[in-house]
């Protein structure tokens, strides 16, 4: 499928999630809830991030909990797909393949998801001041089943008129949106495009520094990720689920 075909389906689809599926035939309830997360960033980013968030689940479900982590995108969606994984944190485009494979069931959704953004990053020595003064240089995404690593940000450079594979002399996939950031960086590639977000945690929390990197743009605003169970979830494991949400970071509007 090309970019554009793509990107309509994978936003139409997300833009529609509010409608739930009340054909699916639901029966497994809760004993150990097993959550899994996009490997967007190294182990212990992603234990810092969502430790809080599984302290509150205990705490609200009195259920156990199992931290499920997986080496990239495709096998998170390979786990959730064979039933060991309960409740996953997908970006767009993981969503829509688990929801098409095994009939993944929106639940919850931040307020920011909405309208996410990625940046396009370079050096902060880096004199260039538009995405076009690297023509003929190094470019990295991040995995290739990131939205905001690389399905949005393709169709962006090509609205541009940048295919990357022209464009560039070297595109590179990372798979992680701080392993993108670490080679602009330490100069290994020129530009690389990152999941705003993940950017704005890494500077504020010292990964980077601001005399490391700088926005060079930021793209407009897509819907993104979204919290999803199995379908074969119980409907009273779904309304805890749906319950437990809080204000905050992580869970704030309910889909369905």
């Amino acid at each position: 499928m090309s970019i554009r075909p793509l990107y309509a389906f994978v936003m139409g689809a997300l833009l529609m999630i509010a409608a739930c599926d009340s054909e699916q035939v639901a029966q497994t309830e809760m004993t150990v809830l097993r959550i899994g997360v996009l490997p967007d960033q190294n182990r212990e980013a992603l234990e810092r991030r969502y430790n809080p968030l599984f302290g509150h689940l205990w705490r609200a479900l009195k259920t156990s909990h199992e931290f499920v982590l997986t080496e990239n995108y495709n096998e998170l969606l390979e786990k959730f797909i064979a039933g060991r994984v309960d409740l996953a944190y997908f970006g767009g485009l993981t969503f829509l393949k688990a929801r098409a494979t095994s009939g993944a069931v929106p639940l919850v959704m931040r307020d920011v998801d909405k309208r996410f953004t990625s940046y396009f990053i370079v050096r902060v020595d880096d004199p260039a001041t538009s995405i076009e003064d690297h023509k003929g240089g190094r470019f990295c995404f991040g995995s290739r089943l990131s939205t905001s690593g690389h399905l949005m940000p393709r169709k962006f450079l090509v609205e541009r008129g940048v295919v990357p594979e022209d464009f560039f002399a070297k595109v590179c996939h990372t798979g992680a949106h701080d392993k993108t950031a670490y080679r602009v960086r330490d100069g290994l590639t020129d530009l690389g495009v990152v999941n705003a977000l993940v950017l704005k945690s890494m500077l504020a929390d010292g990964r980077l520094s601001k005399f490391d990197v700088r926005v060079l743009w930021e793209t407009p605003p897509y819907p993104d990720y979204v919290w999803a169970v199995r379908a074969t979830l119980g409907p009273e494991a779904r309304q805890r689920i749906r319950d437990a949400r809080r204000r905050g970071a992580f869970f704030t509007t309910s889909i369905c």
